[in-house]
């Protein structure tokens, strides 16, 4: 918002107020010792530089702004009849996610409303609640979010690897996701704290093996203690048939699950089975249903809406327009999607739809995969970093947060 770029703001249909687009201005605004006019000129000109064309560029601006309209228009739903179907009475934020997304507004407006499902060998318009059709806008300004920064990274990648270099050698710098426990944990919280256990099991084996090794070239007398190890219960709790990521796989891929009957398969398959699964903490959140006993620390998470987060359903008749809309940045991020017909298919045998059924939480541990057999394959060096406060005040120190983080990531047990 900062004019920084000029045509922008016109281009993205944005007003001059970050305040007045809710996804996106929900935390801390402005930092004193941070220059948004700068950064912008700065992000401009890194896409210039890494060889987006203007059109490339200003597809990646529109796809951003049009999550940002797609906020509002999650709250201009309104509820109509006896059976408070949804609908739109201002459509003033739909004609911008429209036309930014270069498809019909009305259409549009009605498929978010009453999306189409097939019954039988027949297409059907269901009506939605206003919840269900904000959470069905709300799946697409994510996937639209996530699909546009993918294509950006291979962008840079295509402009920033040369296919001929042999890649042997090379130098990457990974950001080491922190731990994370606040007065409500969800599942966004257990998503990064599950990579935590690993990347911390990574950074224990080889600091403290590597420091062992050390000790034993100088002959001190030193019997070897394998650190590592002791994230292996939790990440087994995780990982292994019917552990924690197992039962949540089984219960989002089924039709008739409910919170409350994960809930109690949770506590069926790993209550006094696995040391690191354990019963909820009532403060500071007394509907949590169950703990996890990290290396870090113990936290209690609140399942309520994984199910639904993890199957994080996209409209399908929605997809299909944005395939044949005219954003050719929008047509590229779907185009691994198989959409929806706007005619009735022919019958293809009972198969299913390439790409369906892949859930969120497997979709991130294939990720997390790929991403620890590569670490494995390097030679490591870390830099641990530790916030001083939590005002991004220059030599400000909160002693109690510094020791909660030296506590959490391990170097107190280095120290010892």
């Amino acid at each position: 918002m900062s004019d920084q770029v000029p045509d922008l703001k016109e281009k993205c249909l944005l007003s001059n107020d970050i305040k007045d687009y809710w996804f996106v201005s929900q935390g801390k605004l402005t930092v004193p010792s941070i220059d948004d006019r700068e950064d912008m000129q700065y992000a401009d000109e890194a896409f210039d530089v890494l060889g987006f064309s203007q059109d490339e560029k200003y597809d990646v601006f529109k796809n951003t702004a049009c999550m940002m309209h797609m906020g509002n228009m999650c709250k201009d739903f309104v509820p109509v009849g006896k059976e408070e179907q949804a609908e739109i009475k201002n459509e003033d934020n739909c004609v911008k996610v429209a036309t930014l997304m270069g498809i019909d507004c009305e259409w549009m407006i009605t498929y978010f409303c009453k999306p189409k499902l097939k019954v039988g060998t027949e297409w059907v318009n269901k009506g939605s609640s206003c919840a269900a059709a904000a959470s069905s806008v709300s799946g697409i300004a994510r996937a639209i979010y996530e699909r546009t920064f993918r294509i950006v990274v291979e962008k840079c990648n295509e402009t920033l690897c040369d296919p001929t270099m042999k890649k042997v050698h090379y130098i990457g710098v990974l950001d080491i996701a922190g731990f994370e426990i606040f007065d409500y944990n969800g599942f966004e919280q257990i998503c990064i704290n599950y990579v935590n256990e690993k990347l911390q099991q990574f950074f224990n084996s080889h600091m403290f093996t590597l420091e062992q090794e050390e000790y034993v070239r100088e002959g001190l007398d030193w019997a070897n203690v394998d650190f590592g190890m002791d994230l292996q219960k939790c990440i087994d709790m995780f990982e292994k048939p019917m552990g924690l990521l197992a039962v949540f796989e089984e219960e989002s891929l089924f039709p008739k699950a409910t919170d409350q009957t994960f809930c109690e398969k949770l506590h069926a398959n790993l209550l006094g089975k696995w040391p690191n699964f354990a019963k909820p903490n009532p403060r500071p959140d007394p509907d949590a249903h169950f703990a996890v006993i990290h290396y870090a620390a113990t936290v209690s998470y609140n399942l309520t809406a994984w199910l639904e987060k993890n199957k994080d359903p996209l409209n399908d008749t929605i997809v299909e327009m944005i395939k044949n809309g005219s954003n050719s940045l929008m047509i590229q991020c779907f185009a691994d999607h198989p959409g929806q017909p706007l005619e009735t298919p022919k019958d293809d045998g009972g198969r299913k739809k390439k790409g369906g059924g892949k859930t969120v939480s497997s979709y991130f541990k294939g990720q997390l995969d790929d991403l620890m057999t590569t670490l494995y394959k390097t030679e490591p060096h870390f830099i641990r970093c530790v916030v001083p406060n939590t005002h991004k005040e220059p030599g400000g120190v909160e002693s109690g947060l510094v020791m909660h983080q030296y506590q959490c990531n391990g170097v107190l047990a280095g120290i010892a």
